[in-house]
């Protein structure tokens, strides 16, 4: 039990206030080894009335024993043990940790001094050890000889601040492993989007460690600057999400696109104090939403030119053919002939088709046997209207080859065959469609839809010439073309 002397003192040594204040006064210190408050040496009545007006906690061990005298501060560190440590011994008061207040004895007694920042200890609270983080500062305090007599602490708990920080970067930590995981890019900055403070680009973007103020400069294309300035600038305006797709300059330097969103962090006041952000990478699916609009418009297109042709075949077959069941087979056979060269383009994407294919496509069905039909030339991919444009000339002359020409007999035959050339610089292709050995050629009287084809439609798709001749041991087509025939990649 703690030993309250009964006498008032009306001349208190010391004007500290407050519950310790009073209890330091009122304290039966004749049974400790410091003796009456009247006895004491000025030093520790001066130290005593300093501690007592400090909002800090501190306590003064004062002699070699370290009996303790502390203000209300330290009272509340004190917990339970308050008011039984006032007086008491140090290395008895907190026992747990006797060893550690010994060694400080030792050292500030002979004049040292020792400071500790979240120094842990495991004291003994509410009958349970448990870990205590606190900051603490020893020193001695001289008597009036200038010699230590005391130890004075000043002693802050700092285990909510310890634990706090803790959980903390743990939640970073936490954070981090799901960002990591995560394949966006990650990034943060400034309240008002001046200075990019993080980002980690996965590879995808170049990473910024440090602030940067020109991050525009480094990640957007200037012509986009003006507009991805004006979303951000409205987001700040409303405090609202910042959202966008819009381009980007890869870490490697090319053209990429991301998809950003970005959420404002607010202090207390509801000031946003920074943006937190995510980017996902959607270069290919802009990649692929870009050529299925080409796709889409060349289909549109493609779709046109054939409803065109249809009509212009069409035209030149009932016109001017009397007999109906004729022309109905003529008009099947070349639709039948466009739809292959359309499944030949389809194939392909539209990107183009195969020479070769085109050919084989054409005059094959129409080839009586193996042997009859050459074809030869090294392969070469022509553009989508060529291809289209040639395979139904193709099939014209296959079809009068079938009914006049090489393939009339059992002796004729039809040779395809093609080379490329340079003129002026220029490159070429010469394509040779010649028939042998068949019946004795004799030049019409009017030129058909398939000399029309041949002739205008052929030579303006292939940026050339298609010339037909009626020689008297076979017809000859030569169509020479320009480079821009080939398909473009």
């Amino acid at each position: 039990m703690v030993a309250y002397s009964a006498a008032k003192d009306e001349h208190p040594p010391f004007s500290g206030t407050g519950e310790m204040g009073n209890l330091i006064r009122r304290f039966d210190w004749s049974k400790t080894p410091l003796g009456p408050i009247s006895d004491w040496p000025q030093s520790l009545r001066t130290v005593t009335g300093m501690l007592l007006l400090s909002p800090v906690p501190i306590v003064v061990l004062w002699g070699a024993d370290g009996i303790m005298i502390y203000n209300d501060a330290y009272s509340v560190f004190a917990g339970e043990r308050h008011p039984q440590l006032l007086g008491s011994k140090v290395r008895e008061g907190w026992e747990e940790v006797a060893d550690f207040n010994d060694n400080v004895m030792k050292i500030c007694m002979a004049g040292g001094v020792l400071s500790y920042e979240n120094q842990k200890h495991t004291l003994i609270r509410h009958g349970m050890p448990e870990p205590v983080w606190m900051n603490l500062d020893y020193s001695p305090v001289l008597d009036e000889s200038g010699d230590p007599a005391g130890v004075i602490a000043v002693v802050v708990e700092t285990t909510k601040s310890v634990l706090g920080q803790r959980r903390l970067r743990e939640s970073e930590g936490r954070f981090r492993a799901l960002t990591n995981a995560m394949s966006d890019v990650v990034y943060s900055m400034s309240a008002d989007w001046k200075e990019m403070r993080q980002l980690d680009g996965r590879g995808f973007l170049a990473n910024t460690e440090t602030p940067r103020i020109a991050w525009q400069e480094i990640y957007l294309f200037p012509e986009d600057r003006e507009y991805i300035q004006s979303v951000i600038d409205e987001a700040i305006r409303t405090k609202s999400v910042f959202q966008l797709e819009h381009r980007v300059r890869r870490a490697d330097g090319t053209v990429g696109w991301t998809s950003s969103r970005a959420v404002p962090i607010f202090d207390e006041r509801g000031r946003i104090v920074e943006w937190f952000g995510a980017a996902s990478d959607i270069t290919q699916r802009r990649q692929n939403e870009e050529h299925l609009k080409l796709v889409v418009h060349e289909l549109n297109h493609r779709v046109k030119n054939n409803l065109a042709m249809i009509q212009a075949i069409a035209m030149q077959t009932f016109r001017k053919n009397t007999d109906l069941k004729d022309a109905q087979v003529r008009f099947s056979a070349r639709m039948v002939a466009l739809g292959q060269a359309n499944d030949l383009l389809t194939g392909e994407r539209w990107a183009g088709a195969s020479l070769r294919g085109a050919v084989e496509q054409a005059i094959r069905p129409h080839c009586p046997e193996k042997g009859r039909c050459v074809i030869e030339g090294d392969d070469v991919t022509l553009s989508a209207k060529t291809a289209l444009a040639l395979t139904l000339a193709m099939h014209e002359m296959a079809t009068n080859a079938l009914k006049y020409g090489a393939w009339s007999n059992s002796a004729g035959r039809v040779s395809v065959s093609w080379s490329a050339y340079l003129k002026d610089g220029a490159k070429r292709l010469r394509i040779e469609w010649r028939e042998e050995g068949g019946p004795r050629v004799q030049p019409p009287d009017q030129r058909g839809f398939g000399s029309a084809l041949i002739e205008r439609g052929l030579a303006r798709e292939v940026g050339g010439e298609a010339k037909m001749e009626f020689l008297p041991n076979g017809f000859v087509c030569t169509i020479d073309a320009s480079d821009s025939i080939y398909a473009s990649h």
